[in-house]
């Protein structure tokens, strides 16, 4: 396959100015936009100064999301699937009322307004593709480097650029994951390069394969440390080379599922288990006891969760997490809080809600009918005493517990105001809900519920909110071990190993203390079809906050099916003292992001102008 040189002269609009170390990169973007990048002099001039070199990788680094809640707005990825509900305004509004089309993107993929690049009429579409223009920019100019090997050894020069190349195939993966198989960029071209109409999708087989010789090269390389240095938090910013073990399981899952292979062709789905038992087997990671899963969310950077679970988390210690994704104790009784969040900001979904199975591991939902506020309930679950109306929360996985914040649960301590416990009735003093009002007090849940599992009580209590942020740390988790075992079931079960991917399925359940999938009420023994919808299931819950689902509803190619295509909410209203009725309801809001348009996203209109022979998606055509 032919090595396009570039994607598109709009890209081209990114300049090669990146003149900070690491730890401080906020704001290359805005100045890189007004440099001249055909300026040979002004790159001959970064490559004759080390520290710019260092700041040629820095800005490698930038495509990387800083925190979960990177989108316009404190937005999170979380909020535009049906595992939440985010009742804001501004792009999140426009994506779920179906304003994506070729000339808006709807999302603005990065806080900073000020960038036009990132704004919502490319979003992710130019994100991505800048920061592999960054990577390209340090990567196809090392050999051209002027300053001496003293002051730039050939060894960093060599783990730059290995770094540099396993961020671009992150940025490829999240690219193709959205946009479906796109050229794979290896150099930067000419201000006058005149080949745009020779540019054609390839297919998603080809480009995986190029993305997979990228990892496997520099797997062999050896530069990059497997961990980073545990205590060094600059370090531990940078890639570790475990990193690229997991992306190479995660291209070829994504390559191996319905949308990208239709025909469930198994050598793909074995080409992906073999990739994932390569990582399981360097035995360099294990999954954390269940006890202390909460603090790889909430720890700061200098603790070492890396030892066990973590591979890789990002930089952005976002102490005000819960400001803008949390409760207002400021007006509770009694008060818990002396100041109030700024918005509920995401908050799970009642089909979120149901995806955790009952203790003996029933799931509770068969099927949903379109409003989502009348499903069909499993026999398993009403055999085991599930009441929907009265009392649905008892008898729950453990990570329910700790993940949903529900009417009467216990959060946790406070600062020095004591413990928190949670009402999500109607008028309910400070946590209350808006029930099924399309307005209301937007701090407040529309759904019934707060995710807790990322979350540190000790962000409410005493003091100011200012000092609430500085006590706390909510950290962008990449990726960590947990998911390397899905991707390694889910691959199993595709290529036919049904107790293979039992075992491997099991290694999540049973560190949850949930039943072996073999002792679940309604085990299938050897229907591959059941497996692959528990393990779905599965990763659902295990993952959840940690920016999964949007990409796997739409590789399972189940983003239209009836029972993903809308998102419900639970009214519970106080009958007597500590008696509550539960009630379901489809979410009032306009949901119009769940659909075939939704599935692939198309090219924005700036660039397909400029590209004639790669195609819209067919549901864009």
């Amino acid at each position: 396959m032919k090595k396009y040189k570039y994607i598109s002269r709009h890209i081209l609009l990114i300049g090669l100015a990146a003149l900070f170390v690491l730890p401080s990169c906020e704001g290359i973007f805005e100045k890189a936009l007004d440099r001249a990048d055909d300026s040979r002099e002004d790159l001959a001039g970064m490559l004759s100064d080390p520290d710019k070199i260092r700041g040629m990788l820095t800005a490698s680094y930038l495509g990387l999301p800083m925190d979960r809640s990177y989108l316009y707005f404190w937005t999170t990825e979380e909020s535009l699937t049906d595992n939440a509900f985010d009742s804001q305004g501004q792009s999140m509004e426009n994506w779920r009322s179906g304003l994506l089309s070729p000339s808006f993107a709807a999302i603005w993929a990065d806080r900073n307004t000020g960038n036009q690049y990132m704004g919502p009429q490319v979003g992710w579409w130019g994100r991505y593709w800048g920061a592999i223009r960054q990577c390209n920019t340090l990567i196809n100019n090392v050999d051209n480097i002027t300053v001496s090997e003293e002051e730039l050894p050939m060894a960093d020069r060599r783990l730059m650029v290995d770094e540099a190349r396993v961020l671009r195939a992150f940025y490829y993966i999240r690219l193709i994951s959205m946009y479906g198989p796109l050229p794979f960029m290896y150099e930067t071209p000419d201000l006058g390069y005149d080949g745009w109409d020779d540019v054609s999708r390839p297919t998603f087989q080809e480009i995986t394969d190029q993305i997979v010789a990228e990892l496997d090269e520099v797997i062999a390389n050896g530069n990059i440390p497997m961990k980073r240095e545990p205590f060094n938090t600059n370090d531990k910013y940078r890639v570790p080379l475990s990193f690229a073990y997991g992306l190479r399981s995660r291209v070829l899952l994504y390559n191996a599922s319905p949308l990208n292979n239709p025909s469930g062709d198994q050598a793909k789905y074995a080409a992906a288990a073999a990739a994932a038992k390569s990582f399981l087997d360097l035995n360099q990671y294990s999954l954390e006891s269940f006890e202390n899963t909460k603090k790889m969310y909430i720890s700061n950077m200098g603790e070492n969760v890396e030892a066990t679970e973590v591979i890789w988390r990002y930089r952005g210690q976002l102490g005000q997490f819960s400001n803008v994704h949390g409760m207002d104790l400021a007006t509770a009784r009694p008060k818990k809080s002396n100041f109030p969040n700024h918005k509920a900001g995401e908050t799970p979904s009642q089909e979120m809600v149901d995806s955790y199975e009952l203790k003996n591991g029933a799931l509770i939902v068969e099927n949903y009918d379109a409003s989502h506020a009348n499903p069909t309930f499993t026999a398993e679950a009403l055999a085991a005493g599930y009441d929907d109306e009265n009392n649905p929360y008892a008898n729950r996985d453990d990570r329910f517990y700790r993940d949903i914040l529900y009417n009467g649960s216990t959060f946790g301590q406070s600062y020095q105001l004591g413990p928190i416990t949670v009402w999500t009735f109607l008028n309910a003093p400070g946590t209350g809900s808006n029930g099924n009002a399309s307005s209301g007090d937007d701090k407040k849940t529309f759904t019934g519920y707060y995710y807790g599992k990322d979350r540190d009580p000790l962000w409410y209590g005493a003091g100011t909110k200012g000092q609430a942020n500085a006590r706390v740390n909510q950290n962008l988790i990449l990726m960590r071990y947990a998911e390397i075992y899905l991707n390694y079931a889910e691959a199993l079960c595709g290529a036919g190993r049904f107790d293979e991917a039992c075992d491997a399925l099991d290694m999540t359940r049973l560190r949850a203390n949930q039943p072996s999938i073999r002792q679940v009420p309604d085990y299938m023994a050897g229907n591959n079809e059941w497996l692959m919808k528990r393990i779905h299931n599965e990763r659902r819950v295990e993952l959840v906050l940690e920016d999964h689902r949007f990409y796997d509803i739409r590789r399972w190619d189940i983003i239209s099916d009836q029972n993903y295509n809308t998102i419900s909410g639970m009214e519970v209203e106080q009958v007597g003292p500590g008696e509550f009725k539960h009630s379901r309801y489809q979410m009032p809001f306009t949901w119009e992001c769940h659909n075939e348009k939704y599935k692939v996203l198309p090219i924005p209109i700036v660039d397909k102008k400029l590209l004639p022979n790669l195609d819209q998606p067919e549901a864009w055509q």
